[in-house]
């Protein structure tokens, strides 16, 4: 009698979500990444809920520009965006704005390191996931024709096995109307890894590294250029160079993460 009862639920629970997941974690455990304590949701695959929550967001207000932050505006009472001193003095010829939801510390790079040099690719939801809800509450109201990611060379590629800035822009495509996601631009030359290089080995490094593939695709276009990370803007800067010279009308860029080199406010809140 037992048995026969189990067997008509048998059915029930082989296609319930939440019996797999428990039995997933039964058999197949996994672990934060960065505490250790185990993983019993599959909303990311390599933190859990207590350290993602501690990513350092970026709040208003942040330059409208360059995206970075003003910290030490916080707290004072203003919520606008306005564009910082260099901006100000020296703006960008090319880039129109940079958007960016979390500053590149902490948790955040420590994910996209394993995201792109450990090839974790299902990092890419949980990424992705911060930048839909970033585009909902700052990107809402832009309209774009084309999403463009930052291309790797072709020999890097088949190294890595993926270009980290596709499957982010795979992840919001279909958060701006009539986008069509694109891979007009190509990288044509290989260039060095800009992490050791100051800005201007920076700049040398990346001139004419990268080409249009069909200029008539981005004329007269609104591209949104998608990368990982925004450090110093050298590589989107090139990007959004070539991108206007074969006729875009506007580029804007989104990043996960936003490098700055202005003193954080959680910094100066740390004692010692």
């Amino acid at each position: 009698m037992f048995i026969q009862k189990l067997m008509q639920y048998i059915p029930q629970i082989r296609f319930d979500p939440d019996w797999i997941l428990a039995w997933k974690n039964i058999l197949f455990p996994s672990y934060c990444c960065h505490c250790d304590n185990r993983l019993i949701t599959e909303e990311n695959p390599y933190y859990c809920p207590a350290c993602w929550a501690t990513l350092p967001r970026i709040e208003r207000p942040f330059c409208s520009l360059c995206g970075i932050p003003h910290p030490l505006a916080i707290g004072f009472g203003t919520r606008s965006n306005f564009p910082c001193e260099d901006c100000r003095t020296h703006p960008n010829p090319y880039v129109d704005c940079i958007r960016s939801p979390v500053r590149y510390k902490g948790i955040v790079k420590e994910a996209i390191i394993t995201f792109k040099f450990r090839k974790k690719t299902l990092m890419a939801e949980p990424l992705g996931t911060l930048l839909r809800e970033w585009i909902e509450i700052e990107m809402a109201d832009m309209k774009f024709d084309l999403i463009v990611p930052v291309p790797l060379h072709p020999f890097r590629l088949k190294r890595r096995g993926f270009n980290q800035s596709l499957l982010l822009a795979e992840q919001v495509k279909d958060s701006f109307t009539g986008a069509q996601l694109s891979e007009v631009l190509l990288r044509i030359r290989p260039t060095m890894t800009q992490t050791a290089l100051s800005i201007q080995e920076r700049r040398k490094n990346i001139k004419d590294a990268f080409q249009v593939k069909s200029p008539d695709e981005v004329k007269g276009k609104r591209i949104l250029l998608i990368d990982d990370v925004v450090t110093t803007t050298t590589t989107v800067t090139e990007c959004a160079r070539i991108l206007k010279k074969s006729g875009a009308i506007s580029v804007h860029v989104l990043s996960v993460a936003r490098a700055s080199h202005y003193t954080d406010i959680d910094d100066l809140l740390e004692p010692g």
